[in-house]
């Protein structure tokens, strides 16, 4: 399993401390969701956990200085986004 990631739904059956333990032992650092070390919120209606991951690594890895103009936004968003494409493994299993 290494390098696989955990989609965690969050649903209250599933939170449990011992769920949750699983998880952080099979999973070290690699599950998203509800409490976990990739926190994705409880019932969002409009993000997926890998649309929450894929969008909140994008945010974090383009604004981590002031963007000048919109022409250095587009360009910073391609390079960001064949960044992650290229993470090892963080497609692997999609």
């Amino acid at each position: 399993m290494a390098g696989m990631w955990f989609q965690h739904d969050g649903a209250p059956a599933h939170f449990s401390v011992d769920v949750r333990s699983a998880l952080v032992t099979a999973y070290i650092g690699l599950w998203i969701g509800r409490g976990g070390p990739v926190n994705w919120p409880a019932h969002s209606p409009d993000l997926s956990y890998l649309e929450f991951f894929f969008w909140g690594r994008m945010k974090s890895l383009v604004y981590t200085s002031p963007v000048d103009s919109d022409e250095a936004l587009v360009a910073r968003i391609v390079v960001v986004a064949g960044e992650i494409r290229e993470m090892p493994g963080v497609f692997a299993n999609v």
